[in-house]
């Protein structure tokens, strides 16, 4: 088809007229595509400030890889006002029925190391009163020599022998939490030393005050201890929950329900003695499960928003009570 001399030039001048004026009389025919300005072929991406410009997007997960941008992290050196002691476990009394605001401790960063349980192990004894004494930790049956894991990313802030404990490491979290590994027979890192969620951190044994091999284990905030149940599963070695709310109440010796916060951010209340997870495994049904833990099908789907025909997959948990 031959295009009239009057029809091009109609053509130039209106393109003038758009660049000219930023009116179009073909604006819903003419688009300008500026995808080459941003995005050019060796995969350099401009963004907003302090972004990755040499970051490639290609089969990237978003949803896996980028944090929700109201969530807010609080970097643990301002949680604890700088206090770094290698010395003792607790750095100061710290009055926490006085907090005024609430802490989102972020269990789950995808940019971080995922949580490992620390040796899977049967637990020998819980958290909880022993006799007139109270336990602050869960003890963990393992073999001597067995490899203890980091739960989380974090730094040793203290690896020294200390009287009941006897070999004991102490890390402090980025997500702001600390954990304690007590009755070691080696320690294998130092303090100030970073360490990765599963790397191996000292060797199982029965140093200190122990009546058989095995590890001590417990979690604490601002140097005070609360029962590790309330975020790991101690049955399927795995986290209960992705982010844990910490408020005035948290330490309250008053028997009441746990705040946490679910995948979206709301908190919820979770009574971690009743609650009970199952992991999927080849054969399992809803059907199966209800029978199994003395329930019925529609409290398992609600209790989990799913569906009555949903796929199963295996590993993945549901929360059956």
């Amino acid at each position: 088809m031959i295009v009239s001399k009057r029809l091009r030039y109609t053509i130039f001048f209106s393109l003038l007229l758009t660049f000219a004026t930023g009116k179009s009389a073909f604006s819903q025919i003419f688009a300008i595509d500026t995808t080459s300005f941003f995005y050019t072929e060796d995969t350099l991406v401009m963004g907003p400030h302090d972004f990755d410009y040499d970051q490639t997007f290609e089969d990237e997960a978003p949803e896996t890889n980028f944090i929700p941008a109201d969530m807010i992290f609080v970097p643990s050196d301002v949680v604890y006002n700088n206090r770094w002691d290698t010395l003792y476990i607790r750095t100061g009394k710290v009055d926490l029925s006085e907090m005024k605001d609430s802490v989102v401790l972020v269990l789950n960063n995808p940019q971080q190391g995922q949580f490992c349980f620390p040796f899977k192990g049967k637990l020998l004894s819980p958290y909880g009163m022993r006799g007139r004494r109270f336990h602050a930790g869960m003890d963990i049956k393992l073999e001597l020599g067995d490899t203890v894991k980091s739960a989380f990313d974090g730094k040793v802030r203290i690896a020294r022998v200390m009287s009941g404990y006897g070999k004991l490491l102490v890390i402090r979290h980025t997500n702001g939490l600390e954990t304690v590994y007590g009755h070691l027979s080696k320690i294998l890192v130092k303090n100030n030393q970073e360490v990765r969620a599963g790397e191996p951190i000292g060797l199982g044994g029965r140093t200190g005050r122990a009546t058989t091999t095995h590890l001590h284990f417990e979690t604490r905030f601002l140097g005070e201890h609360f029962n590790p149940a309330r975020i790991i599963d101690f049955d399927n070695y795995t986290l209960k929950q992705d982010k844990l709310i910490v408020d005035k109440y948290f330490f309250s010796k008053k028997k009441t329900a746990d705040k946490s916060v679910n995948s979206q951010g709301a908190v919820t209340e979770d009574n971690s003695s009743t609650k009970k997870y199952h992991t999927i495994k080849t054969g399992d049904t809803l059907y199966a499960l209800a029978l199994r833990y003395k329930t019925t099908v529609s409290k398992i789907t609600r209790l989990n928003g799913i569906s009555e025909r949903k796929t199963l997959k295996v590993g993945s948990r549901l929360r059956v009570k």
